[in-house]
């Protein structure tokens, strides 16, 4: 499993994007920290990733970049970056325990999706 970044146009909504997102084998999880983006995790390569996602987003910008530790850099809380760094356990629901609500100066936690946070991969 790969943890990739989706960044995508505002010619869809966000909540159109999740849905495909909860509606795809190739995404195993995913969580949505930005508006108009998502932290994917799929056992995919990036080009069949990219192949699944522009078939279901056809008049869609977007792009699709596999985000690994020593290349990433940023301001996520450290569940976030768990979640980065180790995706073959960004399943575990666990990992976001201890979000909770942003204090000041801090970035918000992330948004659930409209099933949950996320669920356990697909097909084990």
């Amino acid at each position: 499993m790969k943890a990739y970044l989706l960044a995508h146009s505002q010619a869809c909504t966000p909540r159109q994007v999740q849905h495909l997102l909860n509606d795809t084998e190739a995404v195993a999880t995913w969580v949505t920290p930005f508006p108009f983006a998502a932290i994917l995790v799929s056992s995919l390569s990036v080009n069949d990733l990219a192949a699944v996602l522009r078939d279901r987003l056809p008049s869609v910008w977007f792009m699709v970049t596999e985000l690994r530790g020593d290349s990433v850099q940023g301001w996520l809380p450290r569940e976030l970056w768990d979640y980065v760094n180790n995706p073959s356990q960004a399943w575990s629901r666990q990992l976001f325990a201890g979000l909770g609500t942003p204090r000041l100066g801090q970035p918000p936690p992330a948004s659930p999706s409209a099933g949950g946070l996320f669920g356990p991969p697909q097909g084990t």
